[in-house]
């Protein structure tokens, strides 16, 4: 069931390993015949000892090992969790909530959310609430062992055609249903181990032309163009045409910005960015996403260097990100125009890649495709 889809901004395929499962585990097993997979062992106690179905879902795998965050473990995936045996045998709930958040290309920043009054808690940690129904369902089930700390404020989300108020913690996404019977939580966990796992797996079935249903007919057709188009995953957030763009060239390369409106990723959850272009034949590759935090009055205009004839120094959030990151210098090279170039841009999020596009008049335009810097043919450069 595809949902929405958050330290790093890159696309990172986890090596997914199925070893055999241990004897051990392989006792009293508890099978369910609506996926087809059985729990047993540490992972089924953990999961009838803490809300079985309603709070984790079916399981959608076998107990097998996998590298998670640079450890190798054993985990099992279910539809709203990913449960983890750690080498000291503890166990614990995946942070799918902030790999979400990573795979839609908008991983969590600090927040500086000013203190509130009534039911409400601050968590210093992420600099975000927790308030009312969420904050309640949080220290009733687990607290920050099963949810981890607030990333985000609470903010509207599209989830199957409807919009719920949402709140992503560190291993889960807390839901608002207003519409469940009285007496009931009104809050639900959402389907995070299906989102991440259908992301994380290159051969998970694509319900093409579904997949795509919420982009823009030019983003179709560059999406089209593609080599091997659905490495990038499925459809998941559109910006629509309109949001400020930016690009300078540069001797080898292209610097592109672009600023999310909020409407679109509320709270400021993905500031402005800026992404790295290089050239290369056959295969072209890039650098980022980087946040563009320049501010006038404190941060310089231009780099200290100075620019040899013929070429220009980066200015505002370029030059930042080109002092501040040695190796985006190094690649690039200067700048071969005095001031970057004004835009309409506009920019799909997709289940493992990015697509931007920067308009060339009110017609025409460039799509940049980011999708796995592991596989170099998916970062492209098109005109449909």
């Amino acid at each position: 069931m595809q949902r929405f889809l958050l330290a790093t901004m890159m696309i990172v395929t986890l090596a997914l390993t199925s070893l055999p499962t241990p004897a051990s585990a392989q006792t009293a097993q508890r099978c369910f015949a609506e996926t087809g997979f059985c729990i047993s062992g540490p992972i089924r106690a953990y999961w009838e000892r803490n809300g079985g179905l309603a709070v984790f879902g079916f399981p959608i795998t076998e107990q097998r090992v996998e590298r998670v965050e640079d450890r190798t473990i054993t985990v099992q995936w279910f539809e709203r969790d990913r449960l983890e045996i750690q080498a000291d045998g503890t166990l614990t709930a995946g942070r799918l909530g902030t790999r979400v958040l990573e795979l839609q290309w908008r991983p969590w920043q600090m927040g500086n959310e000013p203190p509130r009054t009534g039911a409400c808690r601050f968590f210093a940690e992420t600099g975000y609430h927790a308030c009312g129904d969420f904050l309640r369902y949080w220290e009733r089930n687990g607290g920050l062992e099963r949810f981890g700390y607030p990333l985000t404020p609470v903010f509207e989300e599209q989830l199957e055609g409807r919009v719920y108020q949402v709140q992503y913690f560190e291993r889960r996404r807390m839901e608002l249903h207003p519409d469940l019977p009285p007496g009931s939580s009104s809050v639900l966990l959402g389907l995070l181990g299906n989102a991440v796992l259908k992301e994380l797996i290159p051969s998970s079935p694509w319900a093409y032309p579904q997949c795509l249903e919420y982009i823009s007919t030019a983003m179709r057709l560059a999406h089209s163009l593609l080599p091997v188009p659905e490495v990038l995953g499925c459809a998941q957030l559109y910006a629509p045409s309109g949001m400020p763009g930016s690009i300078q060239h540069f001797e080898r390369g292209e610097m592109i910005w672009f600023q999310p409106p909020s409407i679109i990723i509320p709270g400021g959850v993905l500031p402005r960015t800026i992404m790295v272009y290089l050239y290369g034949e056959p295969h072209p590759r890039f650098l980022g996403p980087f946040f563009d935090d320049w501010e006038a009055g404190r941060d310089p205009e231009r780099p200290a260097p100075t620019p040899p004839p013929g070429f220009y120094a980066p200015v505002r959030g370029f030059a930042k990100v080109w002092t501040n990151h040695p190796e985006v210098a190094q690649a690039l090279g200067w700048a071969i125009e005095p001031e970057p170039q004004m835009r309409k841009a506009e920019y799909q999020i997709m289940g493992r890649g990015l697509m931007v596009r920067l308009y060339e008049g009110e017609a025409i335009g460039t799509v940049y495709a980011f999708g796995n810097p592991a596989i170099p043919t998916q970062v492209r450069k098109v005109t449909p």
